[in-house]
């Protein structure tokens, strides 16, 4: 299929800093939600040098890619790990994503998709060494947390303010577009309580990372936590904590906004030491 022709289609390189360069390429796939074409896009950042360097994928948080992220992608390429931010999620039209409550599983279905799709393509790239890892905040630490525990090939993972049990984190989060949506489908569904709505979401989100979280190898995974996050609920940070194998943690105070922003600052240059550690 031309799709699969298409894939990694390099559109240019932008610029060039302390040795690296930055390019953008897009990697088409089936989306086995409804037999469409998604395409993932990628923003890499990768390491000028004549030996091979590993990669890390950057899944962002629900308002999608931020300066973080890039920062974190600059960061890492300049200590020589290649850094894609992917985006792999599908905007839905509000009209058609309140009343279908499978839309949910199938992010994460496509979260795994997307990211092994880009991993296919780079496995071909001469300049990385087959090693990935990944990084994900609040929805993005979700899918990577899934992902980790669903591909064997992601050897590192950091998880900044993500969580396991989905339900739950819908039917509690204060995030402005979860709320809306929440309080939109008790009308839709006629439930009267947070709990009903979880109970009524529980069957239908099998792919949790909750689920995956045991087949994480032991030790590859580096967790920060907010200790009053209540965007993406501490409890649920910790239920997820639980599942995973021998997981180094790092607790942080404040609330989700101030994790996000501590994980990618002053707590920046142990993440790339911890993916130096695992990745090289």
């Amino acid at each position: 299929m031309k799709f699969l022709i298409l894939t990694c289609t390099i559109l240019f390189s932008q610029l060039s800093w302390s040795n690296c360069n930055e390019v953008e390429s897009l990697h088409p796939f089936e989306d086995s939600a409804d037999g469409q074409i998604f395409t993932v896009k990628a923003k890499g950042y990768v390491p000028n040098r004549s030996t091979k360097v590993p990669a890390v994928f950057i899944l962002p948080p629900i308002v999608g890619e931020t300066v973080l992220d890039r920062r974190m992608g600059q960061k890492l390429c300049q200590n020589g790990i290649a850094a894609y931010i992917l985006n792999v999620v599908k905007v839905i039209p509000t009209e058609e994503e309140y009343p279908n409550l499978l839309v949910h599983d199938q992010s994460f279905v496509r979260a795994l998709a997307g990211t092994r799709a880009v991993m296919k393509s780079l496995s071909a790239n001469t300049a990385l060494n087959g090693k990935f890892g990944i990084i994900g905040t609040s929805q993005g630490g979700m899918f990577a947390a899934y992902v980790a525990g669903s591909e064997p090939a992601i050897e590192a993972s950091v998880i900044v303010v993500g969580a396991g049990n989905v339900p739950g984190v819908l039917a509690s989060s204060d995030q402005e577009y979860i709320k809306a949506q929440r309080e939109a489908r008790l009308k839709i569904f006629n439930l009267t309580t947070e709990a009903e709505y979880e109970a009524l979401l529980r069957p239908l989100i099998p792919n949790d990372p909750l689920a995956v979280a045991q087949q994480i190898s032991p030790g590859s995974v580096y967790f920060f936590i907010a200790q009053n996050d209540t965007t993406v609920p501490t409890r649920f940070q910790r239920e997820l904590l639980k599942k995973i194998p021998s997981p180094l943690v790092f607790e942080m105070k404040g609330d989700h906004f101030q994790g996000i922003v501590k994980a990618g600052t002053v707590h920046a240059e142990k993440i790339v030491r911890f993916f130096k550690r695992k990745l090289n």
